[in-house]
Parts: structure tokens; sequence; C-alpha cells
């Protein structure tokens, strides 16, 4: 699989439900080893974007589930509550970051940021209904 490939064809989707939206954001592929495949801010989006989208993808891609599925499990007193501490806060729990499978194997993670936490997930859940295939589709 090319990875590569299929980071921009996430990249346009997400480009284009963003224009449709019309909120510029910034979105960042990174693999399983926290190595960042594509990184990429629209015109307009915010400065902070492009380091939220990296920390979405970061954390969905290291964790394995979607961050605003996390962001429940890292409260004070649950269980992953020490996970927003380590590694240097690369962590994130704001949803917009979503972990990619292919045949199965999680094998990267996406994050999306530039507007409210809300519109990043609409954005980001909008533009991977688009791209699921057969052999690399986005977990659930």
């Amino acid at each position: 699989m090319d990875l590569l490939t299929f980071a921009k064809n996430i990249a346009d989707r997400v480009e284009t439900q963003s224009a449709r939206a019309r909120v510029p954001v910034a979105v960042c592929v990174m693999d399983i080893h926290g190595n960042i495949i594509l990184k990429h801010r629209m015109n307009g989006a915010p400065a902070f974007s492009i380091e939220l989208s990296e920390r979405k993808a970061y954390t969905s891609a290291l964790v394995g589930l979607r961050t605003a599925d996390i962001s429940p499990l890292v409260q004070p007193g649950q269980e992953l509550f020490p996970l927003m501490g380590l590694s240097g806060g690369r962590f994130c729990s704001m949803g917009g970051g979503a972990p990619l499978t292919s045949e199965g194997q999680l094998v990267a993670g996406v994050g999306v940021s530039g507007g409210s936490v809300a519109q990043d997930v609409d954005i980001l859940e909008s533009a991977l209904r688009e791209a699921v295939r057969p052999a690399l589709a986005a977990t659930s």
C-alpha cells in the first residue's frame, strides 16, 4: 500500500469538505511510528491549526482511536488520565482525529483542525466517508 498516495487522497477530500463548509483547515496524516506522511494548511486556516492537526493525527495513529472518543477516557479519575501528559504533550483529545486501517491493521492517523471542534469532526467524517475503500478504511 502506498501511504503517501492515500494521504494525498484524504487531504484532497478534506479540502473539498472544508471548502463546502467554508471553513479553511489544516490536515495531517501520520504513520503509526509518529512520522509525518503529509501536512497541509489551506489558505485562511489559523496558524495554530497545523500543530493541532498534527497532534490529532499523532494521537489517532498511536492510540488507534478517534480523538473525540478519547476525551471522556482522559478526564481526571479515568484510567487514561495520564496519557495527556505523555510524549511531551503531543497527545490530543479534541475531536478531529481518526485512525486509518488497511486490511484490518492500523496504518496511520489523520487530524483536521481549523474550525470549531464540531466543524473539524464534521469535515473529517465527511471526507472519510467519501474516501473509504475495501482495502483501506477509517476505523469506526
